[in-house]
């Protein structure tokens, strides 16, 4: 049987749990001074740009959920990356420039920094915003391809952030944005890997992608084997057909550095 996430770590030594509480006491506990990082945070929030409308950091929890607590009910490695980027966010936008405001915060980046690189995550931004999200090489490798426009690279690497998990249409949505990349190289990605093209061109046609293939009225384009599938059935398959965007990719930078490879092994 497959091991978790969570449980891969934990035989390698690494409890989430515990490193969970670790922060959770950084966060929440004075230890030994007049006030925590929550409360020093709190006192200064009313001078944070994305704010809002919110006057207090309480009020603002409350708006977007962010209500952690010391021993939650359901735990796992997602809510602990979602307090890792709420803390480093939150210190992210803190104005240290003051003497009232003294404030370490390379501390506090270090160690979320590095338990995020323990627990095999890596961190992404975005509009000056951070989050975390599982190392996978191909995808950034992907990310950093030109034939990747900058405003899908973030979405290559952000497709396995805890926050799109159930979330059909957001993934369905960067599918659909590799589909009409990798449409104009279908030729070259059919040259480079005929069945890999057939295979992936299909899934974008027949799995509610590109087209609407649940509505019966449609004769033309409706699957009722998809109709009927179950939302966790069809993430599972999107979760798939991603990694076949992402293997096109790679098939097609390899094309474009066999001509250089060609031309070395000619000296050869």
């Amino acid at each position: 049987m497959r091991r978790n996430f969570a449980q891969a770590l934990k035989t390698g030594g690494i409890d989430i749990k515990e490193e969970y509480d670790k922060l959770y006491k950084l966060f929440y506990s004075c230890d030994g001074t007049e006030k925590s990082l929550n409360d020093i945070i709190s006192y200064n929030f009313k001078y944070y740009p994305f704010r809002g409308t919110c006057l207090t950091l309480d009020e603002f929890n409350k708006k977007y959920d962010f209500n952690f607590q010391m021993f939650p009910k359901k735990f796992g490695i997602d809510y602990l990356i979602n307090f890792c980027e709420y803390i480093y966010n939150l210190l992210l936008y803190f104005d240290c420039s003051n003497s009232f405001n003294r404030l370490n915060k390379n501390f506090y980046f270090q160690h979320i920094l590095r338990l995020i690189e323990m627990i095999g995550y890596m961190e992404s931004t975005e509009d000056g915003f951070t989050i975390f999200v599982p190392k996978d090489n191909v995808a950034i490798a992907v990310s950093e391809s030109p034939l990747i426009p900058d405003e899908v690279s973030y979405k290559v690497i952000a497709y396995h952030h805890h926050s799109m998990k159930g979330d059909l249409e957001a993934k369905k949505e960067t599918i659909r944005k590799l589909a009409d990349l990798l449409e104009p190289k279908r030729e070259n990605l059919k040259n480079q890997n005929k069945q890999l093209a057939n295979d992936l061109f299909c899934m974008f046609n027949k799995m509610n992608i590109r087209h609407n293939n649940c509505d019966p009225s449609d004769r033309g384009k409706y699957y009722k084997y998809i109709a009927e599938m179950s939302p966790e059935d069809l993430e599972t398959w999107y979760d798939e057909i991603f990694q076949m965007c992402l293997l096109a990719f790679m098939e097609l930078d390899h094309a474009e550095r066999k001509a250089k490879l060609d031309e070395l092994k000619s000296h050869f």
